[in-house]
């Protein structure tokens, strides 16, 4: 049942669940939003991450393990997760890799190198200090910067250009791949030769490899010792950012970017952004928290079997995601605030960004786009440029790492249930797995560092979303017969099952809503859309995961040996609890509970639970069967039974 000691505490754990602060700064919303996200983060993720962070944490396993033990033909469920989130880890590295880079690319050059519309990359549409200006007219809050629209094509930042022309050399369409940009161009990279986005990500990934290759304990310190680097750099970032600049135009900002508007209510019918504004929240919650995937299980493995950790450590993952979500925003505000208070006059409002697109494209705008204007429009300091990029970039890290140390921990704990040889070597096996997954999401992200990358990225970033509704409805299912089958509290069960149930229905129906409205909704970045045969690859990718749902089920069918009725029954209950069972009233030493102080004690009962041989080896030593007739002549080789 897993190690006797936790691998992490409370207090490791509650430093790692920032984890997921880098998805919350790429994908921004508003107002009502907000106040919607906090609704469904009560009502839609208490229960799932309850159950799935107390299992994980009771029965030591991963969310494979769990359903391999109890409900054999959702194991694909589980498995489907996992490729779930291993194809996110593909496509948000490139963007970890591109925090990075900006964070050096920020401190090389004194003006900042995206500065300026004089340079080689930048074209005729370039206009310097192009205002960002604000909507609010019960639209939210929009920005004009790098918006992609008919009215903006005229008309280009510096910034767009040097990150779409220069840092990315984007080309017209995604199967226009090319090569790896290099940048002859610039300066400071002039004299390498050779593209650094292949030798960043490889960085990247090869850092989550050190972090995630020896194994859950060393990870778990290595994440907490991160998680003050990211938040000190945030932070520094957070109050040079409200001690320096003008607190009126980040007042003002404030107050816009979190207007809550209630005119919605009024009348339901009629008003759809009520309806818009929810669902955003909804998204945004749901891509920032991972709580309908594979890694809850795992944060309660990690934390064990302790009863503090299981029932506390799940409150503590929510209440930290409650605090850290809205962070990257708060830092962002007063250089955005300010940015506007600038340039709000030399551009008409009819060309904007809309903030409000809960859209990781939005958001990657936001930040490389928008924030470099603001760092060199407002002559922020070099240094304080590249700590904001740096503190997303350590995010990230931590984000990829947590992923990555899911999907390792399931496949080990698979290869050791199947092999008790390769359980004695649990440190190498883990190595082993970690650099062969490493080596994949690797090689499966080189096509993202392309000039067409960008399009690879926001083409995956649609596909793993697509269908997830699918994903939330059987994990729901599976986790709640796990949760019921187990040794808890009836009333606890029952309340949090049904819970849990609606807690599903409304998550499905939202992933099923958002899934309507966004399905003929086409592939595109900077303007240029992707052509059906994309279209239709997206679709594949979409579907990639759910194959592995029959076919964990043959496998585990195959793998019983007995009859149709027999297999059957496996499938649907699993193997056999008796034997766990026996185990059960052992401590978290490992030791069974004291004997009664008079007979008749355990062992003397054949039919008694804890009847073997093997449990008292006091029992078993043969003074009742002892002959000393039968002993050799030679007293050298005498037994030592006696």
């Amino acid at each position: 049942m897993g190690e006797p000691t936790a691998k992490w505490n409370l207090l490791q754990l509650a430093f790692i669940a920032v984890y997921p602060a880098c998805l919350s700064s790429i994908r921004m919303v508003d107002g009502m939003a907000l106040l919607a996200l906090y609704v469904f983060l009560f009502i839609l993720c208490i229960p799932p991450m309850f159950i799935q962070h107390k299992l994980g944490g009771y029965e030591q396993k991963g969310i494979v393990g769990l359903f391999s033990r109890y409900l054999p033909i959702a194991k694909g469920v589980g498995v489907a997760l996992l490729i779930d989130l291993f194809l996110t880890c593909v496509y948000f590295a490139p963007l970890v890799c591109h925090f990075g880079m900006y964070a050096v690319i920020s401190m090389i050059q004194e003006p900042y190198l995206w500065e300026g519309c004089s340079n080689v990359w930048n074209t005729d549409k370039c206009v310097e200090n192009l205002p960002v200006t604000m909507h609010s007219q019960n639209e939210g809050v929009y920005y004009n910067r790098l918006s992609g629209q008919a009215s903006d094509v005229a008309r280009q930042t510096p910034e767009k250009e040097f990150f779409n022309m220069q840092y990315l050399q984007i080309t017209d369409k995604i199967s226009d791949i090319r090569g790896f940009p290099v940048w002859n161009n610039t300066a400071p990279f002039h004299d390498i030769g050779f593209s650094m986005l292949p030798v960043g990500l490889t960085v990247v990934w090869i850092v989550v490899f050190l972090i995630v290759g020896f194994g859950g304990r060393v990870c778990g310190w290595i994440l907490f010792v991160m998680c003050p680097g990211f938040l000190g750099t945030l932070f520094a970032v957070l109050v040079y950012g409200y001690m320096n600049l003008d607190k009126a135009a980040s007042n003002q900002f404030l107050s816009r970017f979190y207007n809550l508007n209630f005119d919605g209510f009024v009348d339901i019918r009629t008003n759809r952004k009520l309806i818009t504004d929810w669902e955003k929240g909804f998204s945004l919650l749901m891509n920032s928290f991972p709580v309908w995937t594979a890694i809850p299980a795992t944060l309660g493995k990690m934390t064990g079997r302790g009863k503090v950790s299981r029932n506390l450590g799940w409150l503590l993952i929510i209440l930290v995601y409650a605090c850290i979500v809205q962070v990257p925003q708060l830092a962002m505000a007063p250089y955005l605030g300010n940015l506007l208070d600038k340039t709000s006059s030399s551009l008409p409002e009819s060309t904007f960004l809309d903030f409000n697109n809960v859209g990781s494209s939005s958001g990657i705008k936001v930040v490389f786009q928008a924030m470099p204007a603001a760092f060199s429009i407002l002559n922020i300091p070099k240094q304080y440029a590249m700590l904001f990029f740096l503190s997303l970039f350590l995010s990230g890290v931590m984000f990829l790492s947590v992923g990555m140390l899911t999907i390792v921990d399931n496949i080990c704990d698979s290869l050791f249930s199947r092999s008790s040889r390769l359980s004695s070597h649990k440190i190498l096996v883990n190595f082993v797995i970690s650099f062969i997954m490493i080596v994949l999401a690797l090689g499966a992200g080189f096509i993202h560092m392309t000039q067409a990358g960008m399009y690879y990225t926001v083409l995956m970033d649609q596909s793993v979303l697509r269908l997830r509704f699918i994903t939330v409805a059987l994990l729901a299912f599976s986790i709640i017969i796990v949760y019921v089958r187990n040794r808890f509290a009836v009333a606890e069960k029952v309340l949090l099952s049904i819970w849990c149930i609606l807690a599903a229905i409304g998550a499905t129906g939202f992933w099923l809503y958002s899934f309507i409205i966004t399905k003929n909704i086409p592939i595109s970045y900077a303007g240029h859309q992707v052509s059906d045969l994309w279209e239709l690859i997206s679709w594949l990718l979409a579907g990639v995961p759910y194959i592995a749902i029959p076919a964990a089920a043959i496998h585990s069918c195959m793998l019983y040996e007995g009859d149709c009725s027999e297999r059957s029954r496996y499938l649907l209950c699993g193997g056999d609890e008796d034997d766990d069972d026996e185990e059960e009233p052992r401590n978290y030493d490992g030791y069974f509970p004291t004997e009664p102080t008079a007979p008749p004690y355990s062992y003397m009962d054949p039919g008694g639970q804890h009847y073997s041989h093997s449990l008292y080896p006091v029992d078993d030593l043969h003074k009742a069967t002892y002959d000393p007739e039968m002993e050799p002549l030679n007293s050298d080789v005498r037994t030592s039974r006696i």
